[in-house]
């Protein structure tokens, strides 16, 4: 059975809503919690704030031995990209 590929944009023209924390968070359940491939695409140039958090956590994941030891047992990959307008 071919999967279709689901598209989901979160948007608002005020800021400080909570815009990237919101769609970290449902990226994260998606991938972590149902095992979906899931990718981010940050729009918010030149901000970056999903990259800049990407960034923050692979630090601390990398620098922690209980991470360390759960990210061996992952098998899928998560991508963030940045785009430019």
């Amino acid at each position: 059975m071919k999967k279709e590929t689901l598209y989901v944009a979160f948007s608002t023209q005020k800021g400080g809503v909570g815009k990237t924390t919101f769609t970290v968070l449902v990226a994260s359940y998606l991938y972590y919690l149902k095992g979906y491939n899931v990718a981010v695409v940050d729009c918010d140039y030149p901000q970056h704030s999903i990259s800049a958090m990407r960034k923050r956590d692979a630090e601390q994941v990398n620098g922690d031995d209980y991470y360390k030891h759960w990210e061996r047992k992952r098998t899928r990959c998560c991508v963030v990209h940045r785009t430019k307008r």
